[in-house]
């Protein structure tokens, strides 16, 4: 009998996004029992000037069109490009989220998020935005659908 070989590399399957934000959540949840919201606030802070490294050169490249692409480009990943309204300016990049993709899918899974999942947005984004010489702005955060506004301003 032939031997069938089949290759495949990670790059081949759907890459699937979704369950990052359980296992984010779940850290974020450890640290904030351990530390207190300061603790979770250098946590995140400390992830986003790893993480958005590459963001924060294409940023100084490119201009606030380099947030919009980032943040169309999670959307997209999410599948959820619809839950999203993006108005970019000269001066400013205005988010408005219609609800959030991570915090639907954690309650269809049975997880409630959090009470420092807020703050994987408003301190991570606020991280990027001084790192990049920006303004930040985030307003009412729901914590049933994850909605809110931000904003990135020069």
């Amino acid at each position: 009998m032939a031997k069938l070989v089949m290759e495949r590399k990670a790059a081949d399957n759907k890459y699937l996004h979704r369950d990052f934000h359980i296992s984010a959540d779940n850290g974020v949840e450890y640290v904030g029992n351990k530390y207190g919201d300061d603790g979770v606030k250098e946590f995140l802070t400390q992830f986003a000037k790893a993480y958005f490294i590459p963001l924060i050169k294409e940023y100084k490249e490119k201009g606030l069109s380099a947030i919009k692409n980032y943040i169309e480009n999670i959307y997209k990943i999410e599948e959820a490009e619809n839950a999203i309204y993006i108005n970019l300016t000269n001066t400013y990049l205005k988010i408005k989220v219609n609800y959030c993709p991570a915090v639907k899918y954690m309650k269809e899974q049975g997880k409630t998020p959090s009470k420092w999942y807020e703050m994987t947005t408003r301190v991570v984004y606020a991280e990027l935005a001084k790192d990049c010489g920006l303004k930040f702005d985030m307003g009412a955060y729901d914590k049933e659908t994850g909605a809110t506004e931000y904003s990135f301003s020069l």
